[in-house]
């Protein structure tokens, strides 16, 4: 198990119950590639270019230990954004990937997902005396009570000089849950040292609410550090299926109380800028390891070409264009405390603006979101779903061409062409500007066969032997308005 999934147990420290489990169908994942946009700023960094390797399958019911938490389409931070979990919120981990601190998931509404593994727990269900095969039964030994929020052993007044503890976890007695208590805002530092086996260790709050976790592997030392506020604090350290003693340390020096928090953390609670059709507005506000999110929401009544700037930043902040369903369209993410400059050709509606910080530093910024009336889009002679998908009429050895658009106001078109006999088909497609991606499915099933994803307007090309049927082309797009020609060439196979 990766090192930031071990790290997660300790949420389930905190929870009640384990809640009934989800089906568990396990769904194999896409092997669309989707690839980073070249927009107006430097692009973020591009995915990879296969299917995300899967370490090692798996079918484990996890919980969701953060306030919220993401479920994307690929492995990074800048994937097209499923759906918003809230805390406690139940998922199926389907696989652990070979790199990058991400799992692929599983939910009611998304079936194939990807999460960061820092935002989930194990969910377990402790099963006492029982006893494998020629074994008799034996109550598992627990030496220790200062396993909960409730029984914590008390360390004392948080201050410049470490309050300590020496103890041990194992299997047995897993977790040890240590109280401490804070003056004023404080710059707090969490240790885990002498460590011969994995233990992590995990700040809450008195809520049980996450604040902070490290979780590397194996026997290396364990590190938080964080600003707090007046208040009593709860380290959990625990043992991942290992025996091992620690040392803990906790100190703070003097802290910085953070500025007010205007903006909503959440969709739900988002700020409200209003409408911004043919003028602009401007707020500002701060994100850091107490603040991981800020939220802003924005109408327009009637098609608009946005600009969005995110600026002011001591310190690495990055932001995303997200839309009233949830679905990400855009993200600016530049290194360090750089300015953030994004454009969107959007069509009436609410649209959102989540900032986060990049880093471990906190920073105040300026987000600004200003909207000027946009030409009409240009004709769409494709359908929308596969229902509605445009025919390629006689596919054959002589090319079939189509030109079209999609963006971000038509971001799937569907083709559909059928042939006769077996034959070998090659499928163009090639673009004047932004990005614009390609599936071919079969129709009966709408099954992915082939996908092509491309960096930026580089063409995307198909090449694949098909049987006799109908199939579905879609064409869809990645980040920017994007104009594209199509064609579609089928030979005879031999």
């Amino acid at each position: 198990m990766i090192s930031s999934l071990r790290g997660l147990l300790l949420g389930s420290v905190f929870a009640l119950a384990a809640a009934p489990a989800l089906a568990q169908t396990v769904v194999p994942p896409p092997v669309v590639v989707e690839v980073q946009d070249q927009v107006a700023v430097p692009a973020p960094p591009a995915p990879p270019a296969a299917a995300p390797a899967v370490a090692e399958e798996m079918d484990a019911l996890s919980f969701v230990t953060w306030a919220s938490a993401s479920v994307r389409g690929a492995p990074n931070g800048t994937a097209e954004l499923k759906e918003t979990l809230p805390f406690g919120s139940q998922v199926i981990v389907t696989g652990r990937l070979a790199s990058g601190g991400w799992v692929r998931v599983q939910t009611p509404k998304t079936p194939v997902g990807y999460m960061w593994a820092q935002t989930l727990a194990p969910m377990r269900i402790a099963m006492p005396g029982a006893g494998t095969e020629g074994t008799p039964a034996t109550p598992p030994a627990d030496d220790s009570a200062d396993d909960s929020i409730s029984t914590a052993t008390p360390l004392g007044a948080v201050g410049a000089s470490p309050l300590t503890a020496d103890g041990r976890v194992s299997n047995d007695d897993q977790t040890d849950v240590y109280a401490v208590t804070i003056a004023d805002w404080t710059d707090l530092t969490v240790t885990l040292t002498g460590l011969t086996g994995d233990a992590d260790v995990e700040l809450k709050d008195k809520d049980g609410n996450g604040l902070g976790s490290s979780a590397n592997a194996g026997s290396d030392d364990e590190r938080i550090f964080t600003t707090v506020g007046p208040g009593t604090y709860y380290v959990a350290v625990t043992s991942y299926g290992d025996n091992t003693p620690y040392r803990l340390s906790v100190s703070g020096t003097p802290g910085q109380e953070p500025p007010p928090d205007a903006a909503g953390a959440s969709q739900s609670d988002a700020r409200d800028l209003g409408d911004i059709t043919g003028t602009s507005t401007d707020a500002s506000d701060w994100v850091g390891p107490a603040d991981t999110s800020d939220y802003y929401a924005f109408t327009i009544r009637e098609r608009q070409k946005v600009t969005i700037g995110l600026d002011g930043m001591s310190a690495d902040a990055d932001i995303n264009l997200v839309g009233a369903d949830g679905s990400y369209l855009l993200s600016g993410t530049n290194t360090d405390s750089e300015a953030e400059l994004l454009t969107a050709t959007l069509d009436a509606g609410t649209y959102y603006l989540n900032v986060y910080p990049a880093g471990t530093e906190a920073t105040e910024y300026r987000v600004t979101v200003a909207g000027e009336a946009a030409a009409p889009p240009p004709p769409d002679n494709a359908g929308n779903t596969p229902e509605e998908a445009g025919k390629l009429e006689h596919v054959g050895p002589t090319p079939v061409t189509v030109k079209d658009w999609v963006g971000f106001t038509d971001r799937d078109d569907y083709w559909t062409f059928t042939l006769v006999n077996r034959a070998d088909v090659t499928i163009r497609l090639t673009m004047e500007q932004g990005d614009a991606d390609i599936d071919l499915l079969r129709a009966s099933d709408q099954e992915s066969l082939i996908s092509g994803a491309e960096s930026g307007t580089d063409p995307e090309v198909l090449n694949l032997r098909l049987d006799p049927g109908t199939y579905l082309l879609r064409v869809y797009s990645y980040q920017g308005d994007t104009p594209y020609t199509l064609e579609a060439k089928a030979v005879p196979a031999k």
